[in-house]
């Protein structure tokens, strides 16, 4: 089998084990993870944001099992919240790799 066929499986494996885990999350955590996942690909694909979903997705995970509500996670503001985790990784935007191409266009 192609190395790259066996990577594909595991990706798409992955994938969906994140979404079963997203739909296990009460109702109002997942409507905030899909509002987030929305936004951040926006922004990136693949698995550098992949990687930075699946960390708000344990950070849910683990928030529902301390029986802590939503705002306490997030604050009140759920588009600040996404925004500082871009902040947090950027590295893994687009953005990012727009910005140094610009900067390095001037040396």
């Amino acid at each position: 089998m192609f190395k790259w066929y066996k990577k594909y499986r595991e990706e798409k494996r992955d994938y969906k084990l994140y979404k079963k885990r997203i739909a296990a999350l009460p109702e109002d955590y997942q409507t905030a993870m899909k509002a987030i996942e929305t936004y951040l690909w926006s922004f990136a694909k693949g698995a550098g944001m992949f990687y930075v979903l699946k960390n708000v997705l344990e950070m849910f995970e683990n928030a529902v099992t301390d029986n802590l509500e939503l705002k306490a996670v997030v604050g009140d503001d759920l588009a600040e919240f996404a925004d500082n985790l871009l902040l947090e990784y950027p590295e893994e935007t687009w953005l990012d790799k727009e910005r140094k191409k610009l900067r390095k266009s001037m040396k």
